[in-house]
């Protein structure tokens, strides 16, 4: 999965780029999201694995199925990333393009996603009060998604980016029997 990041990168670097330039950054985060979503389409995939298929044939089923979502979406500037993505074939990269935009536009708004994994399901003034404790440890608003994993035995792990707080009862008990092992 690292090389497909490693090789989508400057794409979305130039899209995002491009996007600024244009002040128009939602109306490309459609564009690379709708263009993540058909290209993960089975009859789309087969296509571009396929020599038989030129690249104007596949410039046109892309744009067709995308003017069938929004006339808008694949204009101009955005259509020739398209092209380009084709001609460099590229345009299987699509999915790592549009993960990749989401993380520059989040970056770009001071924004970080936070996943809580916690033992029970947590309530809302529990959420807030760990959303805040990021926010001031980081500096960017929290975008918080919870989930559960009985696992644990009551605490949370917290994933912000790259970095992992580990603040469950399983993770003591692990600390724990390190210790004890050395």
């Amino acid at each position: 999965m690292e090389e497909r990041t490693t090789i989508a990168r400057p794409y979305a670097e130039a899209a995002f780029a491009q996007a600024s330039r244009e002040g128009a950054v939602e109306q490309w985060l459609g564009a690379v999201e709708l263009l993540a979503t058909i290209v993960k389409e089975p009859a789309v995939s087969e296509r571009l694995a396929h020599p038989r298929f030129s690249n104007e044939q596949l410039s046109e089923l892309v744009l067709a199925v995308g003017a069938g979502v929004d006339e808008e979406l694949f204009n101009g500037t955005r259509e020739n990333f398209i092209k380009v993505l084709l001609e460099n074939r590229r345009l299987g990269y699509a999915p790592e393009i549009s993960e990749l935009f989401q993380w520059l536009k989040r970056e770009d708004e001071k924004q970080i996603d936070v996943e809580v994994i916690s033992a029970y399901p947590l309530d809302g003034p529990a959420e807030v009060a760990i959303a805040a404790v990021v926010k001031e440890r980081l500096g960017k608003e929290v975008l918080i998604t919870t989930l559960v994993d009985k696992s644990l035995f009551g605490g949370v792990v917290v994933r912000a980016g790259d970095q992992v707080i580990d603040l469950s009862l399983r993770g003591k008990m692990d600390q724990l029997s390190s210790l004890m092992q050395s």
